[in-house]
């Protein structure tokens, strides 16, 4: 995702973004002064939860082959204060 979408990320009011690639946002970096622009507005300032790395196709085939793709998902974070970052164990509940 661009830089220039935090702006929309804010305002729809997304709440987490998940993806199975190792950053979220274009590269290489839109400001040649900044690494991960967007990380550094939406972590602190919007308080989007980022998910990267993520296995998805696990996920993707069972959907498939029952036709449900509703389901819950829960993915805690480690109780870390004072950082950003942590391991996840998510689970989805159909």
């Amino acid at each position: 995702m661009s830089f220039h979408t935090a702006g929309w990320l804010h305002g729809t009011e997304i709440a987490a973004i998940a993806t199975d690639t190792w950053g979220f946002e274009v590269r290489p970096n839109e400001f040649p002064d900044a690494f991960q622009p967007l990380h550094q507005v939406a972590l602190p300032h919007i308080g989007l939860l980022v998910g990267e790395m993520w296995d998805l196709d696990g996920l993707a085939a069972d959907c498939a082959a029952d036709g449900v793709y509703e389901f819950l998902l829960s993915a805690p974070r480690l109780p870390f204060t004072r950082a950003v970052g942590s391991p996840v164990n998510p689970i989805a509940l159909k």
